[in-house]
């Protein structure tokens, strides 16, 4: 079908085609949604042949991917997607996985002023960034509010390899779920602004900074330790079975061995509070 509706947040454009969606998605001040009710993954290798070779322009004010998967993006251009102007964005409910994110690329994800809600990414990140800021701008990976306690925030499963980042400055990360595997060779500092969230896996960088809050655990293999830093005010475990041999925890950070995450009283010991419902029918 071609687009449908008139773009505004009553009356959102609805597509159900790669064309469409890019259509809708550089037009300025606009409300997209994704019609999956016929397909809702694709297969972004058949639908653009080689890849993205121009950038996009995410000029709408929000996209709703209503469960879309776009899987094995790649393509030759420097950025993806740009989001450069000053006006607030939302990217919901989108995921895009098996990505393929070459040294060709600087940023999939080039912008300021954009929050992500409920969305999945993975792939293959081989230098570069996956988010990189524009004019100061940072992003937001999260359940819609800092202070909210949904647990389904964002996902992500990367492989990094070559000069690669997270992102190059300091994104929050608000009830996400990160699963990490390779090695990064970039010196600088990954710094995230954490909240109520999980690295698992294998982190990537040498020197990695928590600046958020709340309570954030690191279950992942640790190799190197150059320089770590926890200045969030709130309690980021570490698992310590995790750590390679002659590694010790950092200031700032809290360990715990893989028995003690399971134990809410070991885990309640060290600050880090785990709530449990009482059963139906409990006092």
């Amino acid at each position: 079908m071609s687009i449908s509706g008139t773009g505004t947040q009553a009356d959102p454009y609805i597509v159900d085609t790669w064309a469409d969606f890019v259509t809708a998605v550089e037009t300025v001040d606009a409300y997209v949604k994704v019609d999956t009710s016929t397909v809702a993954t694709w297969d972004f290798a058949k639908m653009v042949e080689g890849g993205l070779s121009t950038i996009i322009d995410w000029n709408a004010i929000e996209v709703d991917g209503n469960g879309l998967t776009i899987k094995g993006l790649f393509g030759t251009e420097e950025r993806w997607f740009s989001a450069t102007s000053s006006t607030a964005k939302v990217v919901k409910n989108l995921n895009l996985l098996d990505m393929a994110k070459t040294t060709v690329t600087t940023g999939v994800f080039h912008g300021r002023a954009i929050e992500f809600r409920n969305c999945k990414f993975s792939g293959v990140i081989e230098g570069g960034n996956f988010f990189e800021p524009y004019s100061g701008g940072v992003a937001t990976f999260t359940t819609g509010g800092i202070a909210g306690n949904d647990p389904r925030g964002c996902a992500f499963a990367f492989k990094f390899s070559g000069d690669a980042r997270l992102a190059s400055a300091a994104c929050t990360f608000n009830h996400c779920n990160m699963n990490f595997d390779g090695t990064s060779t970039n010196t600088s500092t990954q710094e995230m602004k954490m909240y109520e969230s999980k690295i698992s896996g294998k982190m990537p960088w040498a020197s990695f900074k928590n600046s958020g809050g709340g309570q954030n655990v690191i279950d992942a293999e640790i190799d190197t330790i150059d320089t770590w830093s926890n200045t969030s005010g709130g309690v980021t475990l570490i698992n310590t079975d995790k750590l390679a041999s002659g590694l010790s925890v950092p200031s700032g950070f809290t360990g715990v061995t893989s028995t003690q995450m399971l134990d809410a009283d070991a885990l309640g010991a060290v600050g880090f509070i785990v709530e449990t419902e009482e059963p139906e029918g409990g006092e």
